[in-house]
């Protein structure tokens, strides 16, 4: 283990190339944007992907297809796909993306996961899943009451 780890996250959901004509989208930029920060010193990459209009999406085929073209460019890297909803996707599409997957690690927005009470027991069992896969979550809280929750569902 690394002192630091330095984890990238070349494109998010939301920009494209109108924004930047040089953002990753496909699976072989964001391969070679992925080695040249692994060469830099980065350890892991927040990895989004995009369907084929731009759009960011949890298809876990355009999934597979980028990790695949990641890990051949960098072979030690750690890849943490997100689950990010952008107001396209629900809870329950977003944990079906982990489970068809079973990445290493994910990137999780409780906000977005288990947006209340009602979406708690599936949320529970889909955690509970996860740690028996040995999926790593990072669970994102964007607000001091969110960490509280976070700490009360634990």
């Amino acid at each position: 283990m690394r002192d630091v780890m330095i984890m990238v996250a070349p494109n998010g959901a939301r920009r494209g190339k109108a924004d930047h004509p040089a953002i990753p989208l496909t699976p072989a930029e964001l391969a070679a944007d992925v080695a040249a920060c692994a060469a830099a010193g980065a350890a892991a990459v927040h990895l989004h992907v995009r369907d084929d209009a731009g759009a960011h999406s949890l298809d876990p085929g355009l999934y597979r297809e980028a990790v695949a073209a990641v890990r051949a460019a960098c072979a030690d890297i750690v890849i943490q796909v997100t689950t990010e909803a952008v107001g396209r996707y629900t809870p329950a599409e977003q944990m079906a993306t982990v489970r068809a997957l079973r990445p290493g690690a994910v990137s999780l927005a409780l906000r977005e996961l288990v947006p209340d009470a009602a979406s708690e027991a599936a949320a529970r069992d889909f955690f509970a899943w996860m740690q028996d896969g040995g999926v790593a979550p990072q669970i994102i809280l964007y607000a001091p009451d969110e960490v509280l929750r976070c700490r009360d569902l634990i």
